[in-house]
């Protein structure tokens, strides 16, 4: 696994309040929770929701008892990471998207999450591992579009597929497992490009129309 850069975990951390309105205690503290949040990520990154309190505070290097001055316990640490990584993500995701076909705007924002997928692989990794955060992206989050677009595709005839529970699995899974594998070191085109078309096609896109609409939203090789 790769050593996270400041610039990799500075992006999803709460903003600290002026150091002018801080005393040094409050500072001291201050750094000790952010401490504790960026080994947390460093962490979940490797080993998922598996990590003990005990490792986690051996990797920040401070004492087991030291946590429990600022999380009640793994959970609540979990969750202050969530928001963190929500916004981080869908600022990093965002993507102007004036189409107004639903075929279209589906393959162009689905291949935006795989390109995030790609640029930031341990990041997204940590997103992939916690419940928490699938759960935000995928109701609330950048992600809440799908069921939309198969609303208005299917609405529009676009789409054959109905947009039901079994269907939205089948487009989330998908783009959830091949967003794991982009992060895993599956960075090519190609591959981007056969998981829109495959989606599309599932969907009930023709072949040709879905080969056409995933060359247009992915370039490369």
């Amino acid at each position: 696994m790769d050593t996270l850069s400041n610039s990799d975990i500075m992006w999803f951390v709460p903003v600290p309040a002026s150091p002018s309105t801080l005393t040094r205690g409050h500072k001291k503290k201050a750094r000790t929770r952010q401490l504790l949040l960026d080994t947390a990520f460093e962490v979940i990154a490797e080993q998922g929701e598996v990590f003990s309190v005990a490792d986690l505070a051996v990797r920040a290097g401070v004492s087991h008892g030291t946590f429990y001055n600022y999380f009640a316990d793994r959970d609540e640490l979990v969750q202050a990471l969530v928001p963190h990584i929500v916004a981080g993500f869908a600022e990093r995701m965002a993507v102007e998207v004036t189409v107004t076909d639903p075929a279209a705007r589906f393959a162009r924002i689905s291949a935006s999450a795989l390109e995030t997928a790609m640029r930031e692989p341990l990041i997204f990794l940590v997103a992939l591992r916690l419940d928490a955060v699938q759960r935000t992206l995928l109701v609330d989050g950048p992600l809440a579009h799908l069921h939309q677009d198969l609303v208005d595709g299917h609405a529009a005839g676009r789409f054959s597929s109905p947009p039901d529970d079994g269907t939205l699995d089948v487009v989330l899974g998908t783009l959830l497992l091949a967003a794991r594998r982009i992060a895993e070191g599956e960075t090519s085109a190609q591959y981007r490009r056969s998981i829109l078309r495959r989606l599309l096609q599932a969907l009930g896109v023709a072949a040709d129309e879905a080969a056409a609409l995933a060359a247009d939203v992915v370039s490369g090789d």
